[in-house]
């Protein structure tokens, strides 16, 4: 095992970050990853016939109106200036999915003005349409429950604006890696104090740390594991909901013309479709190349052996999240962290934050 003074258990955004933190301030870093390849559910791939970058966990867009963070993250790549656009399809039509002008005109058939927008949407029977064409069947399926029973917080990230606005981030700094995420994962933990050892998962047994079949050294641990998973699920397993996905190479420049495209309708499957070149506009040779990659989102309930992706919050939750908590506090040089770690959905701006806060 290399020798080291601190251990990230690991290598998503909010791991890596760390680590170039802890290595920046004079400590020797082990980084563990179990996945062969740092970057967590942002690590991407090329398409070998069209070049283009696909998400391999779905799509990551950066945005962020936090200075500090913008700063840290533009010291390692820079930024295309791609600007998020969401379109929502329901009943066989397509609308920007920003909650404004746009869509409510494009859906009521009105010609509403900016000042308008708040009186029209405060009748009931108006909220009342919207919230049933473009969110309640797409909650239903992203969540496996009814909207009534998903937490609110989760709805409100819907933007809602009263002008003509259909970018869907209204934060001062929006992109894409010029270079690709992979890129900024490297350069992150390209330091001459950070080793990085991948296909490796971190356990803990008694109250130590093992790797493989080596006891880690004592230091501290800087873990973004599922807690329930480190602790063995002593409690039981914390909710999760999980994504599948279903690419396909297309014969054809475009497919539809934006890069996320909701689709809103029980009666389809899946929720969105994700096309990928569009995340490059920069790039005129991947845009005109005469294929194109899709791929098709189906959300459902985690089950042992699948990918957690976004915590379940609920009171059953809290609960169980509260006893891990507590015996997380029972290890000494433990550090929980990061959307697993945490068991909260960090926006990647929020896990660099988080990391840039932890005191080391």
């Amino acid at each position: 095992m290399t020798e080291c003074d601190a251990i990230i258990a690991g290598a998503g955004i909010w791991g890596c970050t760390l680590a170039r933190r802890l290595a920046e301030s004079g400590r020797k870093v082990l980084v563990l990853e179990r996945r062969d390849a740092p970057g967590g559910n942002v690590r991407c791939e090329t398409d070998p016939e069209s070049g283009i970058e696909i998400h391999t966990y779905g799509s990551h867009i950066f945005h962020t109106h936090i200075p500090a963070v913008w700063e840290f993250v533009n010291r390692f790549t820079a930024f295309n200036g791609y600007q998020h656009k969401v379109l929502a399809r329901h009943g066989g039509k397509t609308y920007f999915l920003p909650l404004g002008l746009a869509l409510v005109n494009g859906f009521f058939g009105t010609e509403l003005k900016p000042g308008e927008v708040a009186g029209f949407m405060a009748d009931e029977k108006h909220s009342a349409a919207i919230f049933d064409a473009f969110f309640r069947g797409y909650t239903s399926k992203q969540w496996g429950r009814p909207p009534e029973e998903v937490d609110p917080s989760v709805i409100k990230r819907v933007p809602v604006r009263s002008s003509w606005d259909v970018n869907y981030f209204n934060d001062m700094w929006q992109g894409i890696p010029s270079d690709g995420y992979n890129a900024l994962f490297d350069r992150l933990l390209d330091h001459p104090s950070i080793a990085v050892e991948t296909g490796v998962e971190v356990r803990l047994e008694d109250g130590r740390f093992f790797a493989g079949g080596d006891a880690l050294p004592d230091v501290t641990v800087y873990c973004s594991a599922p807690v329930d998973a480190l602790f063995g699920y002593r409690f039981g397993r914390l909710p999760w909901r999980t994504l599948r996905f279903e690419r396909e190479t297309l014969d054809i420049a475009d497919y539809q013309g934006t890069s996320v495209v909701n689709y809103v309708d029980t009666d389809v499957p899946f929720t969105r479709i994700h096309e990928f070149k569009h995340y490059h506009p920069e790039r005129k040779d991947v845009m005109a190349a005469p294929k194109t990659v899709i791929m098709r989102e189906y959300s459902s309930e985690w089950k042992p052996g699948d990918e957690p992706y976004y915590p379940v919050d609920n009171a059953e939750s809290r609960a169980l999240l509260a006893r891990y908590a507590d015996e997380a506090a029972k290890i000494p040089r433990l550090v929980l962290g990061g959307r697993l770690g945490a068991y909260k959905y960090f926006d990647m701006d929020r896990s660099i934050e988080a990391a840039l806060k932890v005191e080391i």
